[in-house]
Order: C-alpha cells, then structure tokens, then sequence
C-alpha cells in the first residue's frame, strides 16, 4: 500500500526538524552531550555544526544565534583536546591520533559556519547586524588561520579552498570598511583586528614552514602577534618599495612581487619597518634583555631562536638574494634505505641489528649535496625538518648521513622530502663528559675538502653545551676536545665544530 503519510511528511519537510537546526534543538544536544567523554562530546558539536552548515532552509537570525552558542561551548573542549595532542594532558578515553580528526574537523566547520553567516546576510541585506558581522568575519577567519597553521605544523599541503576562504574574509572585511576596527574576538581575549590577523598567517606562509621544524613554526606564530601590526596592506603597487603581494579574491597564497601582479584585488607591503624591528629585537636579546619584557616567549633568546629570528630577516628582506642549490640536481629513478632519528642511525652505523629499523623511500633527484625523496604513507608520521637520517645506497660509501630540509604531505598519502647530505664517511665516536663518566656515541664527520666542509660532530642535543669538553675516542685513538658554538640545533640532535686540545 503506498504510503501517503510518508509523501506528504516529505513534501512538508518535517525532516528539517530532526537533528539541530535552531538555537532551541542546539541547547537540547548541549545538555545532553556526556561530560566524561570530551571527545565523543566534541564530535556530537562538530556533527550539529554541519547539519546547520548544510541546511539552506535555516533562518539567518536562528544561524546568528546559534553558530557561536556551539562556538562558545566547544572552545573549551577544543582547548583540552588540543592539550591531549600536544602531549600537556592526559585522558583514559582519547590518544593524540584519535583526537586530531576532531581537531582539524572543529577548525573547518567552525569557520564554515561563520563563512555561512556572512553570505546568508550578503544576500538577505539585513539591518542591525552590523557588529554581529564585524565578529563572525573576525572568529571566521581566526578559525581557517588555526587550520591553516595545524597543516604547517604537520607539513602538510595547503589546499586552496582554505586559501580561498581566508581572501575572501578579508576582501569582505575591507569592503565593509571594517578590516582594521579594533575587535575583542572572545571575552578575556586580547583585542585585535582582521587585517593584523590575516598579516600573521601571510607572513608565516612566507617563512616557508616546510623547511622548519613544528616548534619553529609555533614560536614564529607567536612571534608574529607581535609583529605583525608593522606590517601594512597597499592597494597600489610600487615595485621598487614593496616585497610581497596577493590577490584576496583569489585561492593562492601570498607570493613574492612581481611587475604583472597588477589589479583591484592586488595587495601588496613592504618589510622594512618589520625586519628593522626584528633586528633590533636580536641585538636587545643579545645584551641580555628579558624576552618576556619585550611581549616575547621566554625560550626566544635561545642561541637557536636568535638564529631562527635571522633566518626570518633573510626570508622577508629585500637586501637578501633568493638562495640557490649549492649543487644541481638532476632526475634518477632507484630506491634506497632510510634510517630515522639519530639514534637508530647511530645503531645501524654500529651494526646493532636488534634496533635496526629501515624503510624504503625512492630518490626523484640527487645531486653532491643532497637528493630529493618520495614515499607513500597512510597516516600522520612524525617525521620533521632536522630529523637525522641514515641513507643506504647513496654515493660511493655504504652508509652517508644527512638532515631532513624540508617536507611536503599530500592529501593522497604521498610525501616529497628534501635531504642534505652532510657526511658521505660517517664514523662512530665514543664521548664521554670531562666531569662525568656516563659515555655516548655521536657520529664524527670527516673534513670534505670537495665541498669546502670543516670536520665535525652529530650529538644528542642534550648533551651539548658551548665550550663543553669531552674524551673522544674512536678506531682505537682518544682525544680531549673542546665543543664550538654549534652550527645547528635541530629537535634532538647539535651539529658542532670542535678543537682538539690533546692526545690521550
């Protein structure tokens, strides 16, 4: 029998009631979310967030209401969850990889919501909404930075709807003429304005994040809600004086000016004024001033963060060339065998078959210095920038020794990496502290004449500290040497120059 009941229901559209669709069912979920359960509780917010986000038939004041009731109710459980990924709490019911689909699926959706807000006022023109819009263009686009910021942290591909919807935020912001209005985005948050916050995520873009490592990436972050309001958008160009350019009705990031970026929705700024800042900062660090006094992390006067901080100058200045290879690359085709991390390259090197642990990555290019790698993957490795890396089957020697320079994750699986080769006859040296009798090994890299490299050493970084004298030993010989300022930190290891001060 057919079943009239069913049509008449479905051509009334009852089923719109089911689920959230109005701020009234929207309080109704929220009492009855679990509150052991963070996790499972988010999820319940991120799936009424998208049964709002697609309901077309959603009346604009009852989106207006709702959107940032759910908003203000999960940034709290955002807040922990993103403290369970990190590894700052702990929770029975939720690991880091279970949580960070949450996370980035929150990111997206949140900031759906407020995107949709703006364009169902856009084309309804109502009236006495005019803060209202100023706020959600503001928490809109705060929302598509975080996601943007989270695949830089995890090097993965920017996909250019983001991009997209980060333009376009702003675009909207200026033809309103509210793009510089001093907002406060939460109660308790600091004030601030959509121009400063759509600078901050240009220039960490232009600090090229996959060739830096996720803790470099958070302290530029953070660096940048300082800096960036020395930084000012132009709508004219001038070639001569600005550095950067993007085009905020498009779906590209911020890219390097050139003479036919020309156009209305062409923005464009120079970076002298930011990086004089950023100068005068190193030199006030470097005479002993309090980072924190100067609205600063605390780890910013690090020796490594110091230099992080030139590297930022030497991205974003005018006076600084482009960089170039320091040898051309051309195409190969073969597969090699990678070991990770310092200490298992360190095993391998030493034959230790028990920690032994490989994978199998093919070489695209190669050159003197370095080689360009791809492997497939099917979940969020945790490979980063500065990961030492043992390569069997490149050049001459079994084993060479490089440093991972940059990474790139697609939304397929596939990740392309950057190596630089920085021993080609690595050799294991035993190490023991001067004042202490708890030995290590590193690894000891031989002078290359060919290349114009000194000798020097690969250690645990917690074992390094300037001018820090140690026993070496190694193929039956023993030295007193003395640890240089080292040339780089990476995330557990220091490469050093050192000098020898005897024989033993």
């Amino acid at each position: 029998m057919f079943d009239f009941k069913s049509l008449i229901s479905a051509i009334l559209g009852n089923s719109k009631n089911e689920g959230v669709y109005d701020l009234k069912s929207a309080t109704v979920m929220m009492k009855e979310l679990p509150e052991s359960d963070i996790l499972q509780a988010q999820i319940e917010i991120i799936k009424a967030l998208q049964q709002i986000n697609s309901n077309p038939r959603t009346n604009i004041k009852e989106r207006f209401k709702t959107i940032p009731y759910l908003d203000e109710k999960a940034r709290s459980l955002q807040d922990h969850l993103v403290a369970i990924y990190q590894g700052n709490a702990l929770d029975d019911g939720a690991t880091p990889k279970q949580v960070l689909p949450t996370l980035l699926a929150f990111w997206n959706d949140m900031g759906d919501g407020y995107r949709l807000c703006i364009k169902q006022a856009t084309q309804n023109a109502p009236r006495g909404l005019d803060k209202e819009l100023q706020l959600f263009t503001l928490r809109g686009l705060m929302y598509f930075s975080e996601q943007a910021r989270w695949a830089y942290l995890r090097y993965m591909e920017m996909d250019s709807r983001t991009w997209r919807n980060l333009n376009r935020l702003y675009l909207f912001a200026e033809q309103k003429g509210f793009a510089t209005q001093p907002l406060q985005p939460y109660p308790n948050a600091e004030i601030t304005d959509i121009r400063r916050e759509f600078m901050q995520l240009l220039m960490l873009s232009l600090a090229i994040p996959e060739k830096l490592q996720p803790a470099q990436i958070d302290l530029v972050t953070q660096w940048l809600k300082r800096w960036a309001s020395r930084v000012d958008l132009e709508s004219q160009i001038k070639p001569n004086r600005q550095l950067f350019a993007i085009n905020i009705a498009g779906s590209t990031p911020p890219k390097r000016l050139r003479r036919d970026m020309v156009g209305e929705n062409w923005r464009y700024w120079f970076t002298e004024t930011l990086t004089l800042h950023i100068k005068e900062t190193i030199e006030k660090l470097q005479q002993g001033e309090d980072p924190v006094e100067l609205g600063l992390p605390a780890e910013s006067n690090q020796a490594a963060n110091i230099d992080l901080m030139q590297h930022l100058i030497n991205l974003w200045s005018r006076d600084t060339p482009a960089p170039v290879r320091k040898a051309e690359r051309h195409s190969t085709q073969k597969t090699i065998k990678v070991t990770c991390g310092l200490d298992d390259v360190i095993g391998h090197l030493r034959g230790d078959t028990a920690t032994d642990t490989h994978s199998r990555w093919s070489i695209d290019n190669e050159s003197t210095t370095g080689i360009g790698v791809n492997y497939q993957t099917t979940r969020d490795d945790e490979l980063q920038v500065g990961e030492i890396i043992g390569l069997d089957g490149v050049g001459m020697n079994p084993v060479s020794v490089g440093i991972v320079r940059r990474i790139t994750k697609k939304r397929d699986g596939q990740v392309n990496v950057g190596i630089e080769t920085i021993s080609q006859t690595p050799i294991i040296v035993e190490l023991t502290p001067l004042l202490g009798n708890r030995s290590f090994f590193g690894v000891y890299s031989p002078e290359n004449t060919s290349i114009n490299q000194s000798r020097f050493l690969v250690l645990p970084q917690a074992f390094f500290a300037d001018n820090r004298e140690f026993r070496l030993a190694a193929q039956g010989k023993s030295y007193r040497i003395r640890l240089s300022p080292a040339i780089e930190h990476t995330a557990n290891a220091s490469l050093a120059n050192f000098a020898v001060l005897e024989k033993l």
